[in-house]
């Protein structure tokens, strides 16, 4: 039993690390949507692995503690993915739901400056391309969703109690302070996009920001964003607009930064 398990081991953490290198130096280029599922059934496999483990060692089962001392740290290092996968995303945000251009308001939802092809290369030429795979260009594209914006049930649109002006300003900051980069600003429609990136997974998603004038003196503030290729996202879009709105929160809070906004 134990042999079985520290081969699956060895081999799942193996498949894993080749997984994230390959993601890492993005050697497969705009197709990693298989990769990326690849990665997520390695990391539930190799945390399986390690419970298992955990127990035996745990329970000293088969007197693995002196017999397999080594046994202990493959446990351990088999349980290290999936903690650094809950600790950069977490397990709790992924979705499988077709959808790849997320925003909190579908009626009425911010325009990007740039056509998608503009904004995220020639993998989107074609927009309206149907689910699957199909021929671009005489390339082969990878999977590609449709061009429809979506509503995701924990994200709308949010009202803050200061001026429009107020919030555009501290909205801007506060995508600076994620280290995402501001690349269209329109101070007259209170309207900015950004290169948005999750810590560590080097994914850019292409975010759009709109402040409005609620009335009252308050204000409102909407988010679409979209991915470049995949007809789904896994739920990145919507962990990035769910992020920012934490961190313009803290950022409202503090009282110093909104004077300096």
């Amino acid at each position: 039993m134990l042999r079985v398990l520290s081969f699956l081991g060895q081999v799942s953490v193996t498949l894993t690390l080749i997984c994230v290198l390959l993601l890492k130096f993005d050697i497969l280029g705009k197709s990693t949507f298989g990769l990326n599922l690849s990665l997520l059934f390695l990391t539930l496999v190799t945390f399986f692995v390690g419970c298992i483990g955990a127990v035996i060692i745990f329970s000293n089962l088969l007197y693995v503690r002196s017999q397999s001392p080594d046994f202990a740290l493959l446990a351990c290092i088999c349980l290290l993915p999936m903690a650094m996968f809950q600790y950069v995303y977490g397990i709790q945000n992924v979705n499988f739901e077709r959808m790849n251009d997320v925003s909190t308001n579908v009626v009425d939802a911010p325009q990007f400056k740039l056509s998608r092809v503009e904004r995220q290369g020639p993998y989107s030429s074609k927009a309206e391309f149907q689910y699957g795979y199909g021929i671009q260009n005489d390339l082969m594209s990878p999977l590609t969703a449709r061009s429809k914006i979506f509503a995701h049930p924990d994200i709308a649109t949010v009202n803050f109690l200061i001026p429009p002006d107020l919030l555009y300003r501290c909205a801007i900051i506060t995508a600076q302070r994620l280290n995402w980069k501001v690349s269209v600003r329109d101070p007259a429609s209170q309207i900015f996009e950004a290169k948005t990136s999750v810590r560590s997974l080097h994914k850019d998603l292409d975010t759009v920001f709109r402040i409005r004038d609620a009335g009252q003196g308050g204000s409102s503030i909407d988010i679409r964003s979209a991915s470049a290729h995949t007809f789904l996202d896994g739920g990145l879009n919507a962990y990035v607009i769910k992020s920012f709105m934490t961190a313009l929160r803290s950022t409202l809070a503090n009282q110093r930064n909104v004077e300096y906004c």
